[in-house]
């Protein structure tokens, strides 16, 4: 007989109590898997497939960009909304940045659950569909507000359209992608993400600015964000659920689809994952200093570091550009790290964010400029840029690691509690951050205090290395017994329709 050469990086138990009544044992399973699928191929496609594939990313990535340029279409002009509304600097912080932002991140993230579940047990691209229409809808109507609750309301709908749309996303790249190439293609979307913030700060900072008119960018974005929905109603390509997973195989070469959606018992098994758990309880801690740079930070290098509106939309411009770069760089060295082992990429997570708050501390100590000289602005450039860098590159490597550790018919909902949890950050960070700006009396001791979060959640991060590779590994194994299972009831069942 020859050696096993195991594929999985240790031996488990079963991923669920149900699991148990397979007859093979876990080791069994180990072994063939081991045997049968030592590298992650996933399913072989046709060149026409694949065309379609690429197709359906491309599109969905430009799609991307839009619905997220939405999220800072406010910061760069948050004074100017504030004086329109008649608001005073402290009502602009609570109102425009505390009350605004929490309903946009919280409801955005309340219905993302319930989008999340859907997607584990409906089509992906019509739900897409949908949430592209609910969330550009509102978005397009900003721009003719006359009320504070006008524009309260309708950026909270916006904020459902977001929020709903991040499921869907993630569930869709894990099946187009097998785990070997999933954090190259986890960057990708991230940069999408990420390239539309940046747009969003380039359009609303600049266009806005100049034309003096915050409502322009809401319909400048918003426009082509509903003509792609319907673009992508009529031309793009769902992958199949489960496609990518190499242990499925067997499942696709005989005809059938993989056949289990969410359940109960499966939406506790989320919680029983210990990544899944320390992830999640990094993401709201995370999450808050976060929303400091989303809601705060253009207009406090205006009004406490002497900048220009042009000034500090060129900074958040030069910081957009370091987050590509560092979901780049997240992305393909957290791939050749996860290829040589899967542990790496827990320490590639914790490590950078530890140490993306050391510029980002030093950007906030930036000493004001009384002209807002030009020849004075690049250190703070170069701050911007080296800390977004850092921040950045975890995030791809986690969303790698929720669609490692979770089978495809859970992915969805792992990824709409996963944005409720980072959306609870974004939300009510800065509720917390005006409250603390209130007590203190000023805006940089409280943002010094959301800086401190993330050498928190960089530890959590780094001790996922212990658990991270076991509980990949015992998803593949919940992977292969459903396979098993699958094909021996369709058995069952010809073998019983012949016989009758």
């Amino acid at each position: 007989m020859s050696e096993r050469q195991p594929l999985l990086h240790s031996q488990h138990k079963s991923w669920s109590e149900a699991d148990r009544e397979i007859e093979e044992t876990d080791e069994q399973i180990a072994d063939r898997v081991g045997k049968d699928f030592a590298h992650d191929a996933g399913v072989v496609e046709t060149t026409r497939q694949r065309r379609e594939k690429y197709f359906s990313i491309c599109l969905l990535s430009v799609t991307t960009v839009l619905l997220f340029a939405d999220q800072n279409l406010m910061a760069p002009n948050l004074t100017s909304i504030a004086r329109e509304f008649g608001f005073d600097d402290f009502e602009r912080d609570s109102k425009l940045g505390g009350e605004i932002a929490a309903v946009f991140f919280v409801l955005g993230g309340v219905v993302s659950l319930l989008i999340g579940y859907l997607t584990d047990m409906f089509s992906r691209k019509k739900l897409f569909v949908c949430v592209l229409l609910i969330g550009s809808g509102p978005c397009l109507a900003t721009g003719w507000v006359t009320t504070f609750e006008q524009l309260f309301w309708l950026r909270a709908m916006t904020g459902v359209g977001i929020g709903g749309a991040i499921p869907l996303m993630y569930s869709m790249l894990g099946d187009w992608f097998p785990p070997s190439r999933r954090a190259s293609a986890a960057a990708f979307l991230s940069c999408a993400m990420g390239g539309g913030m940046l747009l969003g700060q380039l359009v609303a900072g600049f266009i806005g600015g100049h034309h003096n008119n915050w409502r322009l960018p809401f319909i400048i974005i918003s426009a082509p964000t509903i003509f792609l929905a319907f673009v992508i109603a009529l031309t793009m390509k769902e992958p199949t659920r489960g496609g990518s997973e190499t242990v499925l195989r067997n499942v696709f070469k005989k005809g059938m689809e993989y056949e289990e959606r969410m359940t109960w018992p499966q939406f506790v098994n989320i919680w029983k994952i210990r990544t899944n758990q320390l992830i999640f309880l990094q993401a709201f801690p995370g999450t808050i200093p976060w929303g400091v740079i989303y809601v705060y930070l253009n207009d406090f290098m205006v009004q406490d570091k002497g900048m220009t509106v042009a000034q500090s939309t060129f900074a958040l411009v030069v910081a957009g550009f370091g987050g590509l770069t560092g979901c780049v760089i997240g992305g393909f060295l957290g791939e050749y790290l996860y290829n040589k082992r899967p542990g790496y990429l827990s320490l590639l997570s914790g490590v950078t964010t530890i140490l993306g708050a050391i510029p980002f501390f030093v950007l906030l100590n930036y000493p004001k400029q009384n002209e807002a000289a030009t020849v004075a602005l690049w250190p703070a450039l170069l701050l911007s840029f080296v800390a977004a860098t850092l921040l950045t590159i975890s995030g791809p490597s986690i969303r790698v690691m929720l669609l490692n550790i979770n089978p495809p018919e859970t992915r969805g909902t792992v990824f709409a509690l996963y944005n409720i949890f980072d959306d609870l950050g974004k939300g009510f960070g800065p509720v917390v951050i005006a409250v603390l700006i209130s007590s203190f009396g000023g805006r940089l001791f409280a943002f010094e205090i959301a800086c401190l979060f993330w050498p928190l959640c960089g530890l959590v991060l780094i001790a996922t290395v212990s658990c991270f590779p076991s509980d990949e590994d015992k998803m593949r194994i919940h992977l292969l017994k459903n396979a098993d299972g699958q094909i021996k009831r369709h058995s069952y069942s010809d073998q019983t329709f012949i016989t009758r």
